[in-house]
């Protein structure tokens, strides 16, 4: 068997295994994964990313009596960069209901620019948009228009990222005209060329004019990610070495654990990711 196929097969089976934690997970209710975007685009890469999360302990004032709560929710995206300067990504949604199988509920297109480019010490700066909509088991119709800024500030091997997305709802159940905001802040710190520990917080408000604090969803914790391969900054020493595009191939898993700050929160939230990217 080639050294590729075993890759490929070490892959596959990680991001299974990622899957079935999740779903050993004791969670009542899961909501949409956390993820946090950088600014930074390299042209010609492609990404390929799952994301899960499970939840527990969320309030049962805050569950949709027709709704029933779900046992978990994973997405999975496809990320291509035409450019240097521009990115193209799709992303299903899936989620499996309480008593009901593993069914596809969302799929979302999206479109990055990045604008100032963060090189060693400084700042980097890109926005991004899309649109989701609503499949499979999601209400009829159901889905949002968003867009926002990226933010990312480097300082030797400290790297701080906020994400922010504006979204507006469409659906026979939502408000015209009614906008939300949604955040991811990741402030990380390189232990070694392959271990990042970092503090993440994301939250969630579906009306910026009217929601109090406690209707909203915020959370905080730690997580850690894994990466190893031959990565993109290995790749460009090579590219400016010998004038050849340097080749890379690089994989990355990480781990979460984030605790609720409102009533609306869940308690806990458990997040795996598992991400390849290459060239």
């Amino acid at each position: 068997m080639s050294t590729e196929c075993n890759r490929w097969i070490a892959r596959g089976g990680l991001a299974a295994a990622a899957g079935l934690v999740l779903a050993m997970l004791p969670s009542d209710a899961a909501r949409a994964e956390f993820e946090v975007q950088e600014s930074t685009i390299d042209a010609g890469e492609i990404q390929l990313q799952y994301r899960g999360a499970g939840h527990t302990g969320l309030a049962a004032a805050e569950e949709d009596e027709d709704e029933k709560p779900l046992r978990q929710s994973q997405e999975f995206e496809l990320q291509m960069s035409p450019t240097s300067h521009w990115l193209l990504a799709f992303t299903q949604g899936y989620t499996v209901p309480d008593g009901e199988t593993f069914e596809i509920n969302a799929i979302e297109f999206e479109t990055q620019v990045e604008i100032i480019t963060l090189e060693g010490d400084g700042i980097g700066f890109a926005m991004q948009g899309g649109i989701e909509r609503g499949v499979g088991n999601a209400p009829e119709g159901s889905g949002d228009f968003h867009f926002g800024p990226i933010f990312e500030y480097g300082r030797g091997d400290f790297l701080l990222t906020n994400d922010i997305l504006f979204f507006d709802e469409y659906g026979p159940d939502s408000e015209n005209g009614v906008w939300g905001v949604e955040y991811s802040l990741q402030a990380a710190y390189n232990v070694t060329d392959r271990l990042m520990l970092a503090l993440e917080a994301f939250g969630e408000a579906e009306d910026i004019a009217s929601t109090s604090f406690q209707e909203q969803e915020h959370y905080i914790g730690p997580a850690f990610y894994f990466t190893w391969g031959e990565d993109d900054d290995e790749a460009l020493i090579e590219e400016s070495e010998r004038g050849v595009p340097g080749k890379y191939d690089e994989f990355t898993v990480s781990f979460g654990v984030l605790f609720g700050l409102t009533e609306a929160s869940s308690d806990v939230a458990a997040k795996v990711f598992v991400g390849y990217e290459f060239n």
